[in-house]
């Protein structure tokens, strides 16, 4: 059934001439070898026309005065709340919207925010998605089961779940019962299978089984990706303790597409997708860039979506460049996901969130958590878990040590930590009104 699926695909891309196979090519070369003499020259080929697309047929770039180059650095940075509050600057003049594919973000910060794509960017996110899913080890056909919240928006029809082989998984619904019954079915079955979803939702299910002690054998797992949140790297090997294989995790979001993505060798950098996007690391106080090796805000150029061209987006994470050993690829580290739900110590330094979810591993009795900033030296843990918490002292004394001997942490008991709406449970967050600070590397 997995090659009747996948000759299926190839045999419709031949009809339809979508030619996704020259497409997948493309793309191994600029991800593979980004920075040789001919990959250089298609990817500027590809951004110059782009500029140039926007400064004439786009009527916010159009608007620009301060734009008297197609040079990237001379286009201003964009955010989510720039595009939702002057959405029709960013149309491609002349596009009719009805031939156009609404993304919609699931809008858990906020206002739900919607970016249009046409064909031919739809098609590249498919290229993508096949090409970044084979890295992992997925290859099409193979049974995906897909956690993530499922809704009248994003649902599928059973025979689309059937052509394209996915069990879809509804996060909102991963009660403990009902991740135990996933664990014995996942693990029932000796069938090819791979898993696509949200971080929390992996590593609940994977902290379910250490905690209760399943002696469950998931077999024949060929690809497990990660999205939306970071994976620290005792976190992978938890999961691939449960699951048999160790999971990546994959950088993007539902207005661009694929950004980045690890490799599955455990590593913890993430290959970029050169090309499909012009990616840059800037300052957080200025549109400067930062050098390799320096934190900064990740800042996205998307080079397929000519409908509604998206120049110098600020995806409101952030990350840092490092060569990779070889020198040919300049790899994304250290991504910690929304600026905002960044903590740090009472002096101000930044603390790496992985931190934190490294060291909650080390307490299995707690079913759920949530650190939560309050202040500068005022923090609290929210803690779901059955019976009384023998260590708490020692829990709060731990932490400490990361935020500070004077640091202020309190812990109140909750029967559960709500899901946002976009179904991902936040394990960190920040409401205090501390901003980052650029010049101070992570502690921690």
């Amino acid at each position: 059934m997995i090659n009747f699926r996948y000759w299926l695909f190839k045999a419709k891309d031949t009809c339809t001439g979508n030619n996704i196979s020259d497409q997948i090519n493309d793309i191994h070369k600029l991800v593979t070898y980004p920075f040789s003499e001919e990959s250089v020259e298609i990817r500027k080929v590809r951004l110059d026309n782009l500029l140039n697309y926007a400064l004439t047929k786009v009527s916010f770039y159009k608007s620009q005065n301060n734009i008297n180059s197609n040079q990237i650095d001379c286009f201003p940075v964009v955010d989510k709340n720039l595009i939702r509050d002057h959405i029709e600057d960013f149309f491609s003049d002349g596009i009719n919207k009805d031939n156009l594919f609404r993304v919609v973000t699931s809008g858990s910060t906020g206002t739900p925010f919607s970016v249009y794509h046409d064909k031919v960017k739809r098609l590249r996110n498919t290229c993508d998605t096949i090409y970044f899913g084979k890295l992992s080890g997925f290859k099409l056909g193979v049974k995906l089961y897909y956690l993530k919240i499922w809704n009248d928006v994003n649902r599928k029809s059973n025979f689309t779940n059937w052509k394209q082989n996915i069990r879809p998984i509804d996060v909102m619904h991963l009660s403990e019962h009902n991740m135990e019954r996933l664990l014995y079915k996942f693990s029932s079955n000796s069938q090819p299978k791979a898993f696509l979803g949200y971080s929390s939702a992996l590593e609940s299910i994977a902290e379910l089984a250490i905690r209760k002690k399943l002696t469950l054998k998931i077999k024949n797992v060929k690809s497990i990706i990660a999205m939306s949140e970071g994976l620290s790297s005792i976190t992978k090997l938890k999961i691939q303790e449960v699951f048999g294989k160790c999971p990546v995790s994959r950088y993007s979001n539902v207005e661009n597409g694929i950004i980045a993505q690890q490799l599955p060798d455990g590593s913890n950098e993430f290959v970029v997708n050169w090309a499909s996007y012009y990616v840059e690391i800037l300052d957080f106080d200025s549109n400067i860039p930062k050098e390799v090796g320096e934190l900064g805000r990740i800042v996205v150029t998307d080079l397929f979506n000519y409908s509604m061209p998206i120049i110098r987006y600020d995806t409101g994470d952030i990350g840092l460049f490092v060569w990779s050993k070889n020198k040919k690829q300049l790899l994304l580290s250290g991504i910690e996901g929304r600026r905002m739900d960044q903590v740090f110590n009472t002096k101000g330094d930044l603390v790496s969130s992985f931190t934190i979810t490294n060291s909650m591993w080390l307490y299995p009795e707690i079913k759920q958590y949530q650190f939560i900033q309050l202040s500068k030296n005022e923090y609290l843990f929210k803690l779901n878990l059955n019976g009384k918490f023998a260590r708490e002292n020692l829990l709060v004394s731990e932490f400490k040590n990361y935020f500070g001997e004077n640091a202020k942490i309190n812990v109140e008991y909750v029967n559960e930590i709500p899901l946002l709406n976009s179904g991902k449970r936040k394990k960190v967050m920040n409401i205090s009104s501390i901003a980052i600070k650029n010049t101070v590397p992570l502690s921690g």
